[in-house]
């Protein structure tokens, strides 16, 4: 058959699977992984043919399929969805990829530029959702189009130019059908057992959902949140379930019980009745009423992200305002920072709100107090306009329309709430305060947000050092447990030392001993190596002592943005900001707090700094190849302590040890010196009831004893 004849082309939407992570599910428990694979791929076979699709051929833990038109083939990975999130933990995660084009048959295959795209795209696809092409968007039905999020312009390799894409996630492809498995989630068994009883769903959502129950013993009504969870959340749920108990602030339903129970974790909260902002009009062109209603929600999200909590899912419908008013409720709480953190095991995908949610939210599932702000910025758009918000977001050029639609005033407030790169945007609900008031503010005036309440505690003196976070979390962590790392997180690994007395605040109203505190403070105090290259803010300028020849200072770090590039797509071109640039140049740690702030993953981070302070000190140098990864080490005489202060060396030997959880324990330690590397890293092993025998084989591979 001649391949290219007119017979042979057919226009078909074309869908790519992929099993997520199927190597480390492989590693894991190699059995357990082939049999889930086995079970899920004939479930996805058994789909395809239920829809009127053809499967192609299966490819390992994938499949490839066409369709005779786009909504049957979204139907289609529609229905595989919900099904594997019924399944829970006992169905592994998928991505899949779309496209509509032109395919040539050869033989049982299938080739052509639409087969490249649409495995392509499998690849940008949100865990257990699917991505495609704005051509394919523009021909999907309605009821898809409302569900899609706008993933901008994305590079796709093998394509000379990049493409704007749409994804449709997990939630949205559930949407309301969760709600019909009602019955089958046996939720009435569930809790008969429990001192609660159904009344009736509020929403549903992947791994659980949203309930409104009654406490039959003080015969009052509660939300309870359903969460799936196994041994790999479960502990990250109860340290931040105990983080919400010990808020207490007007705005919040208070925390009523939470429990594991029949391997579910159940979260519940008051229940605050009343009328949500969703399609409210009191806000409608009223400038100085969103200003206020941007201040009651700001003042909420300063005390929950101070207590280490994210709430992640902000949007009119949470807010609701009480039945005295003045006042509003920001309701549904899920612990989404601790299902995040377990999802991946656990079978749970992470929620997202098309729109609301922040680029690194869609591409990476990260959560941050930033994100909390973008979702903010969107909400006073939607309720000032009184718009959908996807009639105000630009989809070709990936922006929010704020000229057309909001005076300069509010322009100001709400630009660097929508900035799409988390490094640019605003990163705390305090700094927004402070930019909401900004305008009626005077010339000189002190802000009263612009210093350093103590509290009522005594002040620590006048010579306030940065502290390193990670001996701050170690220490305190030896004492009160988990729930350190959550009241740290938003903390950048070098503390400055104007913000050390907000810290101290933020850790004594939380619990924390005051005399432990300021201990842990004065062992964490920064002291500050003698820097190999300029320190000062300012970059140095060309043929300036320090400088690298007569190259300007900004020219080399230029020339890792394709390096940023190549590991984590397209959004390296959002997050590469001045701050970056000068950070990489004069200040290593700032890089790499920004970095991190922005999800990008942890060895992609000290890549780009190792190849920068190669750039630093040799600018003329063309960049290294990127290291390749290690292996397990092969077993080596013993060696001396020079060898093993090589991250690398250090890595393949802890690798060689104690396995794959090496990467978590030098990740815990990254931050700390050289000297002192070591030391905390064998400490963390006894803490983690490393034998005795094999920590003394460890010091001696290492020439500590």
């Amino acid at each position: 058959m001649t391949m290219h004849s007119s017979q042979a082309r057919h226009l078909k939407v074309i869908v790519f699977s992929d099993v997520v992570d199927s190597s480390a599910q492989i590693f894991a428990d190699e059995l357990i992984a082939i049999q889930r694979i086995k079970e899920d791929l004939a479930m996805i076979r058994e789909a395809v043919q239920r829809h009127g699709g053809c499967l192609v051929k299966s490819l390992g833990d994938g499949i490839l399929a066409t369709f005779d038109a786009p909504t049957q083939a979204l139907e289609f990975v529609e229905d595989v969805v919900i099904r594997i999130t019924r399944r829970g933990s006992q169905s592994l995660q998928h991505r899949f990829g779309l496209h509509t084009g032109e395919i040539y048959v050869n033989g049982d295959d299938i080739i052509g530029r639409g087969v490249h795209l649409a495995s392509r795209l499998q690849t940008t696809a949100p865990v257990n959702g699917v991505a495609f092409v704005q051509s394919t968007f523009e021909l999907v039905d309605p009821r898809f189009q409302r569900r899609s999020v706008p993933m901008g312009p994305v590079e796709l390799k093998g394509l000379p130019n990049a493409v704007i894409c749409y994804a449709i996630e997990s939630d949205a492809l559930i949407g309301e059908q969760a709600g019909a498995a009602l019955a089958e989630l046996g939720l009435e068994a569930l809790l008969a057992d429990t001192p609660y009883r159904l009344e009736r769903p509020l929403s549903a959502a992947p791994g659980g959902g949203t309930y409104l129950v009654r406490e039959q013993s003080r015969d009052r009504p509660a939300v309870l949140k359903l969460i799936a969870c196994d041994a790999t959340n479960l502990d990250a749920l109860q340290v931040e379930a105990a983080c919400f108990d010990r808020l207490r602030h007007p705005s919040l339903p208070r925390f009523v019980d939470a429990f594991e129970h029949r391997g579910s974790f159940l979260f519940l909260q008051e229940y605050i009745a009343g009328a949500s902002l969703q399609g409210s009009l009191d806000s409608l062109r009223r400038k100085q009423r969103l200003a206020e209603l941007l201040r009651q929600v700001l003042g909420v999200l300063e005390a929950i992200h101070a207590a280490g909590i994210v709430h992640g899912d902000l949007h009119p419908a949470n807010l609701i305002p009480a039945e005295t008013g003045g006042s509003l409720f920001l309701v549904d709480f899920g612990l989404l920072k601790a299902r995040s953190s377990g999802g991946s095991l656990s079978g749970e995908p992470l929620s997202c709100r098309p729109f609301f949610s922040p680029p690194e939210r869609a591409r990476f599932g990260s959560l941050s107090p930033s994100g909390d702000l973008y979702a903010l910025g969107v909400m006073a758009l939607c309720l000032y306009t009184g718009q959908d918000p996807s009639d105000l977001y630009d989809r070709a050029e990936g922006r929010w329309l704020l000229e057309d639609l909001v005076d300069s005033e509010l322009i100001d407030w709400l630009t660097p709430l929508l900035d799409e790169s988390p490094t640019r945007r605003l990163g705390s609900a305090t700094d927004a305060l402070q930019r909401l008031d900004r305008p009626s503010s005077r010339a000189g005036a002190s802000s009263p947000r612009a210093f350093v309440d103590t509290g009522g505690l005594p002040p620590l003196g006048d010579q306030l050092r940065p502290l390193r976070k990670a001996v701050l979390q170690r220490t305190l962590t030896a004492t009160y447990g988990p729930v350190v790392e959550l009241l740290l997180e938003s903390s950048a690994s070098i503390v400055a030392g104007q913000e050390v007395e907000a810290l101290r605040q933020r850790l004594v109203g939380a619990g924390l001993s005051l005399a432990d505190v300021d201990a842990a403070f004065q062992e964490a105090q920064e002291v500050v190596p003698a820097p190999d290259i300029p320190q000062g803010r300012n970059l140095p300028s060309p043929g300036s002592p320090g400088s690298a020849g007569d190259t300007p200072p900004g020219d080399w770090q230029d020339g890792l943005l394709p390096v940023l590039r190549e590991r984590i797509g397209p959004i390296a071109d959002l997050l590469w900001s001045d701050p970056l640039r000068q950070a990489l140049a004069v200040d290593p740690p700032e890089a790499r707090r920004l970095l991190l702030q922005s999800a990008v993953p942890p060895e992609v981070v000290d890549e780009l700094l190792h190849q920068a302070r190669t750039l630093r000190q040799h600018p003329a140098s063309p960049l290294p190849a990127p290291p390749a990864t290690p292996g397990p080490a092969p077993l080596a005489p013993e060696v001396g302590p020079g060898a093993a202060e090589s991250a690398q060396h250090l890595e393949e030997v802890l690798v060689e040890f104690i396995g794959p959880i090496a990467s978590t324990v030098l990740a815990s330690v990254r931050d700390l010196p050289p000297a002192e590397r070591l030391k905390a890293v064998m400490a963390a092993l006894e803490g983690f009831g490393v034998e005795a025998g094999t920590l003394q084989q460890l010091r001696r591979r290492l020439g500590l004893s």
